[in-house]
């Protein structure tokens, strides 16, 4: 009798594990799902800012410091955004938030300069490249939200019991981290301002 007992408790164990470990497997391939959504969203956004210098240049001769300064933001988060990508960690993902915050800083500089500008206020690629970056602003948003919703969920499902119990056994020792950087809000109300 024991003997079956101990058996069934056994296999009851390792359909235990078996559920656990695919639950959390779900729940990371979710999240890490959700970043692939934001690496999009940052590459497109990324892709939009050289047309902006671009079309900035002519008109902003003796303020190429914001030109630059965006310039060298950009070149730093597409460094970043590809090392995130390759390992998503909580220090990949901290880092990430702490380039896309000076690349918005960046952005949001130029922009108050390009209103100094009345010629380019008027131009019609700077109004074009102004509500084609506020699309992919909100969409970064979109996907920023996402991740954390998604890796939220995996870091509740991974300290839930009994699942807190197998997790780092399973695998699933590190808790997903989550995206911050400043909403590009004064970005947005910026371009506005432009139109």
């Amino acid at each position: 009798m024991n003997s079956t007992l101990t058996f069934f408790f056994v296999i009851f164990c390792g359909l235990l594990l078996i559920v656990i470990n695919k639950k959390l497997l779900m729940g990371k391939k979710q999240y890490i799902h959700a970043f692939n959504n934001i690496y999009e969203q940052l590459k497109c956004r990324h892709d939009i800012i050289p047309n902006l210098i671009d079309a900035s240049k002519v008109y902003l001769g003796r303020d190429q410091a914001a030109i630059s300064a965006v310039a060298c933001a950009r070149q730093r988060a597409e460094a970043v955004l590809s090392a995130a990508s390759a390992n998503l960690d909580e220090n990949s993902v901290s880092s990430l938030g702490a380039v896309e915050t000076e690349l918005n800083e960046a952005l949001s500089n130029l922009q108050s300069v390009i209103k100094t500008y009345p010629e380019l206020k008027k131009d019609k690629l700077i109004i074009d490249l102004m509500d084609i970056l506020e699309s992919s602003e909100n969409r970064v948003a979109y996907a920023k939200q996402n991740y954390n919703n998604s890796a939220v969920s995996y870091n509740e499902m991974r300290n839930a019991f009994p699942a807190n119990i197998f997790a780092g056994f399973l695998g699933h020792g590190r808790k997903a981290a989550l995206l911050s950087f400043e909403d590009s809000a004064a970005v947005r109300m910026t371009s506005r301002i432009l139109l």
